[in-house]
């Protein structure tokens, strides 16, 4: 099974950069739901992973998804507002630790 990902170009660019051959960067929700929908007609596609934005965008038409998919922070979503979760990643697998 293949995973598919959808999202701007800065999480596009590290799924690529992982391997991933089934990678599409969108502008917007319209455009990335047309995407999503191709890719869950797919029988070799058994993982969808999207943006949280674009999660936020479409939640009601994703119920109709049959594909899983799986939504994952990105720098404009409502977890990055409250804090950095791919910097603190970073920061927990050089070794350092931020005082609070």
């Amino acid at each position: 099974m293949k995973i598919g990902v959808v999202g701007d170009l800065h999480m596009t660019v590290g799924f690529r950069l992982a391997g991933l051959t089934d990678v599409y960067q969108v502008e917007d929700p319209k455009e990335a739901l047309k995407i999503i929908e191709e890719l869950d007609r797919r029988e070799d596609i058994g993982l969808i992973i999207i943006s949280e934005k674009l999660g936020d965008a479409l939640r009601d038409k994703l119920s109709k998804i049959e594909t899983y998919i799986v939504e994952v922070p990105d720098k404009e979503g409502p977890i990055a507002r409250e804090r950095d979760p791919i910097g603190e990643l970073v920061r927990k697998a050089v070794g350092i630790e931020l005082k609070k």
